[in-house]
């Protein structure tokens, strides 16, 4: 399983809502609610519960100098997980 998403931190709302939606105009105001953004371990714990393995866990920004998306350790704002189910 696969899931991509934006982290609920300070920093994600300075820059996935607040710089993204009301500085550089990218999105609507309004497209993200902070309260609905999700901490990884929101997202692993169930999943351990459910017999899911996480695989990774990786963080993604966007460089505007290259005009392309990169990953990066940093989880802070974008991050993914990938999970797998062990064979019983």
């Amino acid at each position: 399983m696969f899931v991509a998403t934006i982290n609920r931190t300070l920093k994600a709302g300075a820059l996935a809502i607040f710089a993204a939606e009301r500085v550089l105009r990218w999105l609507p105001p309004g497209t993200h609610q902070y309260e609905k953004l999700v901490r990884p371990e929101e997202i692993e714990t169930p999943l351990k519960a459910a017999g899911m393995e996480i695989v990774e866990r990786q963080g993604v920004f966007y460089n505007m100098l290259t005009d392309s998306w990169n990953r990066s350790a940093d989880t802070d704002v974008n991050y993914m997980v990938l999970t797998t189910r062990p064979e019983a």
